[in-house]
């Protein structure tokens, strides 16, 4: 098996920005190359070289899904970054079940823009499910979308390890989920989100950078944990389309660790890493 080059790297790096507008830094190049390797290994896919030039000359869109899920990492926990469900506890749901607060056509729209292999948009119908009584009349609906054909799956799936459901509570594990079939192969316990969990989302393949025909208007959008992979024009033009499917009064919430300061977008900072249109 060939060793990946730097003049290579630099060749998936120029794919992966035209294509996602990811941003591979040099520092990627050692967590690519075992990506690359293990991947070729098991599709039997032959020399790094080779598998790159094919790429580049006449790829499937299956090829460049798969080149998308090596380059990917798909790390996600229940309810993570719990002040962003907090905010919209006090902002948004507060007031949708007191009566206070109003969305047009009692219609609650939420995208979770890079859904991983579920945990965000299931966590966010939970929620739902938890803070907006039915006698409140809301139609609810969550976007869950992805790129990543294997967080695709498993957010289709919904099926989740102990591990997996660890940023969970025990109650709301008895509340939502369900026994499944062990994992296969490790015999590991594994539980599957309930139907009517299942129902608020609604799972598709979005590429973040191309157009977003047919999307919105949402309440709330979750874009979190992804914008450190784009370069400073990219995230601009991400936010930009973002706030084109936005409500007036929408909620966005980023990554903690991420910030949307110095872009110059027509949004303002409501809560660290939380902003409104």
């Amino acid at each position: 098996m060939s060793v990946l080059t730097e003049s290579t790297f630099k060749r998936i790096a120029d794919i992966a920005r035209r294509r996602w507008g990811l941003s591979l830094g040099e520092r990627k190049m050692q967590l690519v190359a075992n990506r690359l390797t293990s991947h070729l290994r098991k599709s039997g896919g032959g020399e790094i070289e080779d598998y790159v030039g094919r790429l580049e000359r006449n790829p499937t869109e299956d090829d460049m899904l798969v080149l998308f899920d090596i380059l990917s990492t798909n790390v996600t926990s229940f309810f993570r970054d719990p002040a962003h469900f907090a905010f919209l506890e006090r902002e948004l749901y507060t007031g949708l079940a007191k009566g206070t607060l109003a969305l047009p056509g009692k219609r609650l729209r939420i995208w979770s823009a890079a859904c991983s292999i579920g945990a965000e948009p299931y966590s966010l119908a939970m929620q739902a499910l938890e803070l907006l009584p039915a006698s409140a009349g809301y139609d609810v609906k969550i976007l869950a979308t992805d790129l990543a054909n294997k967080a695709l799956v498993g957010c289709r799936d919904g099926i989740y390890t102990d591990a997996q459901l660890s940023g969970l509570s025990p109650e709301r594990r008895t509340k939502f989920l369900v026994k499944a079939e062990p994992k296969p192969g490790t015999g590991e316990p594994r539980w599957r989100v309930k139907d009517e969990v299942k129902r608020l989302v609604e799972v598709r393949r979005q590429n973040l950078v191309e157009p977003y025909t047919g999307l919105g208007p949402f309440d709330v959008i979750f874009l979190r944990n992804v914008m450190i992979y784009f370069d400073r024009e990219t995230r601009r033009e991400v936010v930009m389309r973002m706030h084109g499917v936005m409500r007036p009064g929408a909620v966005l919430a980023v990554g903690s660790a991420e910030t949307l300061s110095g872009l110059d977008v027509p949004l303002k900072a409501a809560a660290p890493s939380i902003y409104l249109r």
